[in-house]
């Protein structure tokens, strides 16, 4: 992981092949606000979490288009900063905090989170929303972000699993049993999850996230045509993507706490 360059550790979160496809990622997402995590669902694992939400503080990693830090500003009033590697992606969020009167508790900066993390201070809260394995394994990833997490603080991951009875293999997928011995030995306790029997409406979100998706590929294609193949290409892997997550592949979204 820590080889790859910039470009290519945002390529392999947001589930892309081609290198070439990063510029135009804004494009291809541009109907979403929200990408990838829920932000209700977020606010409610920290409502039932935590408590003194004014002096709380959040680190979002990852942030894409900044739905879920500025949903928690606005509900939570507590501090959030987030981080993402797209500059249009944070220019939008940035520009949405201000329109939403949020923009004095809520910030964005464009960065690699690989590098920015190690000098980060602690927070009371850090999510990594569906952005894949770009700090490593769980294993790694904690132990990096235990150092910026207060003693009483939570780790929320927005990811997915394998059943153990499961004989189907996924790149950057864990089997469950795999996940949770990582946090284990991350000196890490899962004290919450959230899974897709909790997300009803996951599967309609996924059908209409891929609509999208897929009309926005069409239009590049119209626009770029000597680059067909690699927006042909994108479609079809998130398409893919899309039927695993309605079937072998779970989505959840854990909470994690330091051992006690």
């Amino acid at each position: 992981m820590k080889n790859m360059t910039l470009e290519e550790s945002v390529l392999m979160a947001m589930e892309g092949t081609d290198i070439n496809l990063v510029k135009y990622l804004p494009y291809i997402l541009q109907d979403f606000w929200e990408i990838g995590s829920s932000p209700d669902e977020i606010i409610k694992i920290i409502r039932k979490h935590k408590q003194n939400y004014s002096n709380m503080s959040v680190l979002d990693l990852g942030s894409g288009k900044g739905a879920v830090s500025i949903k928690i500003a606005l509900e939570l009033k507590c501090i959030c900063f987030g981080i993402d590697a797209i500059e249009d992606f944070v220019t939008f969020s940035n520009n949405r905090a201000k329109e939403l009167f949020v923009h004095n508790i809520c910030t964005f900066e464009t960065n690699d989170i690989r590098e920015r993390i190690k000098t980060l201070e602690k927070y009371d809260v850090i999510i990594l929303g569906a952005i894949g394995p770009v700090l490593g394994d769980y294993h790694s990833t904690l132990l990096q972000l235990k150092l910026h997490l207060n003693s009483d603080g939570l780790i929320i991951i927005d990811d997915g699993y394998i059943e153990d009875n499961c004989n189907t293999d996924y790149p950057n997928v864990l089997h469950k049993s795999n996940l949770l011995q990582q946090i284990s030995d991350a000196g890490m306790v899962l004290v919450d999850k959230i899974t897709n029997d909790e997300m009803p409406e996951l599967n309609e979100k996924y059908e209409n996230e891929f609509e999208h998706l897929q009309n926005r590929c069409i239009e590049l294609i119209e626009k770029h045509p000597k680059d067909k193949n690699l927006f042909l290409e994108y479609a079809e892997t998130q398409r893919n993507l899309y039927e695993k997550l309605s079937n072998e592949v779970t989505p959840v979204i854990f909470v994690i706490k330091q051992e006690v």
